[in-house]
């Protein structure tokens, strides 16, 4: 019997998004396979990684060991702090200059153009490309200009694009989402105060949305600063706990989507839940 396919949306949330390497972990323990990604943000950078065919362990050795001056190269402020040179030479490195038609798992990307205000779903050319595009959060990184336009974070226009990776295809949708409900951890330099004032702008867009999504799942990485080098672990070890307390309703929802589609039934609409 075919399964269920299963798509995952990685929202933004700066270096929150790390916890996106404990969902993956979760889903590899148990043996569930992703078959499709879209990706925001640093959700873009994460997915763009494991639809390359790096694993969940490499990636958490990658945060490990890559330090600040491999992502982060300094520019006289004038379109942003951060020129993206340095950031986009990483992510081809790691990418390994792979096009999308080249990955694993089919991805998506998405950005937004900063003049018309239009989302930008990258499903074709370069990987590397697109993925600086999406992390080009306003007023940190310097906008990208790519293929006639300039681009800056998928974040103002679709955080965590569950709707995209619907459209993929994808069967059982799980959305993680990062933009923090309750604590929120004490804003210390531009970079956190950006951040910040984007998540108010996300609960909002993230309502719109979550109708596509089947599992939604939100690590409590609130109080960390998006900013922060140093909580690796704890924001890794948070998307772990929150996968594991989705499983039992992840585990539902393949059963009854096999079961429909064996009797064919109709699935039905979506109904949006947390983990």
């Amino acid at each position: 019997m075919t399964r269920p396919t299963i798509g995952l949306a990685l929202g933004s949330g700066g270096l929150r998004g790390l916890a996106h390497i404990g969902v993956l972990k979760i889903l590899e323990r148990e043996g569930i396979s992703v078959d499709y990604i879209a990706g925001c943000s640093i959700g873009s950078l994460i997915g763009s990684l494991y639809a390359s065919g790096l694993d969940s362990e490499t990636i958490f050795k990658l945060a490990k060991n890559l330090k600040r001056r491999h992502w982060i190269d300094f520019v006289i402020p004038k379109m942003g702090l951060v020129a993206g040179d340095r950031t986009l030479e990483t992510i081809k490195l790691l990418t390994r200059r792979k096009n999308f038609d080249e990955l694993a798992i089919p991805l998506a990307v998405v950005a937004a153009d900063l003049n018309t205000g239009e989302e930008v779903v990258f499903r074709d050319g370069e990987v590397a490309h697109a993925v600086r595009a999406s992390i080009s959060v306003p007023g940190v990184f310097v906008p990208y200009e790519y293929n006639g336009r300039l681009l800056i974070d998928g974040a103002v226009v679709n955080p965590t694009p569950m709707d995209v990776v619907h459209s993929m295809g994808a069967d059982i949708v799980i959305a993680v989402d990062l933009v923090p409900t309750g604590e929120v951890a004490a804003l210390t330099n531009i970079f956190d105060i950006i951040i910040q004032t984007i998540d108010i702008v996300e609960r909002q867009l993230l309502k719109q949305r979550q109708h596509y999504s089947d599992l939604l799942i939100k690590p409590d990485v609130g109080h960390i600063s998006p900013s922060s080098f140093t909580e690796i672990d704890e924001c890794v070890d948070l998307g772990a706990r929150a996968m594991e307390a989705g499983l039992p309703r992840l585990r539902n929802l393949l059963a009854d989507k096999q079961h429909k589609a064996a009797t064919g039934e109709n699935p039905g609409p979506r109904a949006a839940t947390q983990g």
